[in-house]
């Protein structure tokens, strides 16, 4: 079983679905929800419309990016700051239901595989997990290498020891080698703000 959160309209899911896994597909915007679950008919997903994330509250602020339903975030730095590649683009607020990593483990059970591309709010997301699951990956931005830092010492303290680098988007790749935590730092310190992802 495999969590794509951050789901979308459901690409990753859809490519990384065959008949021997089930995907449990999670998108916190509502309308952008309904494409995915009718993109999902037919296949072995499993749709829900949440935001992940560490939040105590049953709702969150949602905002939702009107000219890309894929850059909507739960932060609002990521389209609003000027130092990210998303500044300026136009968005309105919404409210979204929430749940928690965890709580969808509760619900479903514990993935072999979380996949979290939640523009911006990776941290907020990561933090709802409080047990290391086989494979997590994650979303990073060059220019926001501090929250990328922030999950990776949070998953080091779960009890990751193996680390890799993507570059850009490659729904069914998978490393053959891993490196160590320092060295995925060293990489990212490398990268030039606004370029790579």
């Amino acid at each position: 079983m495999y969590f794509d959160i951050g789901a979308n309209i459901g690409k990753w899911s859809q490519v990384n679905s065959n008949p021997g896994i089930r995907i449990i597909s999670v998108e916190a915007d509502p309308d952008t929800y309904r494409k995915l679950a009718s993109n999902s008919m037919g296949k072995n997903i499993i749709c829900e419309n949440y935001a992940v994330c560490d939040s105590s509250n049953t709702s969150i602020t949602f905002y939702k990016c009107m000219s890309a339903d894929t850059i909507s975030t739960l932060n609002r730095d990521w389209l609003a700051n000027p130092l990210s590649r998303f500044n300026n683009e136009p968005f309105t607020e919404i409210v979204c239901r929430t749940i928690s990593l965890d709580g969808l483990i509760t619900k479903h059970g514990v993935p072999d595989l979380i996949k979290v591309d939640v523009e911006g709010g990776e941290y907020e997301c990561i933090h709802s997990l409080s047990q290391k699951v086989k494979n997590l990956c994650f979303e990073w931005a060059s220019e926001t290498n501090y929250i990328t830092f922030k999950c990776l010492d949070y998953l080091q303290s779960l009890g990751y020891d193996k680390f890799y680098v993507q570059y850009e988007d490659a729904y069914t790749f998978r490393p053959s080698s891993y490196t160590s935590i320092d060295t995925v730092r060293q990489q990212l310190n490398n990268t030039t703000p606004k370029k790579e992802w």
